[in-house]
C-alpha cells in the first residue's frame, strides 16, 4: 500500500510540474525577432575624444563654479564654451544615424490620421514598413484598438474592419469598410 501511495504522489507531481510548465502559444505578429540593423547607428573610433585639436590644450578647459552672483553688466566673457570638436563630432553622427534610418524607410511607415468626409478623425493608425518585410502596426480610436497588417493595398484592422488607400496629393483617399459598410476617408500624416 504504501509503495502504491508514493508510485501514485510521484505521478500527480510529474502531471502537475507538466501544466506548469507548458508554454502559452506565441504572438500571431510577423514580425522578425531583433537583429542589429543593417545601418549602424553612430560609433565613434576607440581614440575618439582623446586627441585635442590644435589650441584647445592652452584654453581653460573647466571653470571654476561662481562663488556669488555676476550681473549681465559684469560678465565679460561668454556664457557657455562653444562646442568642442567632440561634440561637433557626436552630434554630427546622431544627425547622419537619423538620416540613415528615414532613407531606409518604406513609404507607409510612420503615423496616420483616418478621418471621414467631414474632416472628423476616426482614429489614429501607426505602420512599421522597414521595406524588407511586412508592413504592421496598429490602431487606435473612440471604437477601441487592435492590430494593423498590410497586405498589398489592403490594412487589416482588427477589430474594426479594412482600409484600402491610394495617394491623392499631399493626403490619400481611402475606403474604410467596417461592419459590412462602406465609406470614403481621408488619410493623412498628423503635424
Amino acid at each position: 500500500m504504501h509503495g502504491s501511495f508514493c508510485f501514485m504522489s510521484g505521478f500527480i507531481v510529474l502531471a502537475f510540474a507538466g501544466a506548469l510548465l507548458q508554454q502559452s502559444a506565441p504572438h500571431p505578429s510577423t514580425q522578425t525577432l531583433y537583429a542589429a540593423p543593417a545601418i549602424r547607428p553612430f560609433e565613434p573610433a576607440s581614440d575618439f575624444g582623446r586627441e585635442q585639436a590644435q589650441g584647445d590644450a592652452e584654453t581653460e578647459a573647466h571653470r571654476r563654479p561662481l562663488e556669488t552672483p555676476v550681473s549681465v553688466e559684469a560678465y565679460v566673457r561668454s556664457y557657455e564654451y562653444s562646442p568642442g570638436d567632440t561634440e561637433a563630432a557626436y552630434d554630427q553622427g546622431v544627425a547622419s544615424a537619423e538620416i540613415r534610418v528615414d532613407q531606409s524607410a518604406g513609404p507607409m511607415d510612420g503615423r496616420w490620421r483616418v478621418a471621414d468626409e467631414q474632416g472628423q478623425v476616426l482614429f489614429g493608425l501607426v505602420l512599421d514598413d522597414d521595406d524588407r518585410g511586412p508592413v504592421e502596426g496598429g490602431w487606435r480610436g473612440g471604437s477601441g484598438a487592435g492590430a494593423a497588417s498590410v497586405d498589398g493595398g489592403v490594412i487589416t484592422l482588427d477589430g474594426l474592419g479594412a482600409l484600402t488607400m491610394e495617394p491623392a496629393g499631399s493626403v490619400w483617399r481611402g475606403t474604410l469598410t467596417e461592419g459590412g459598410r462602406t465609406r470614403a476617408v481621408t488619410v493623412s500624416r498628423p503635424g
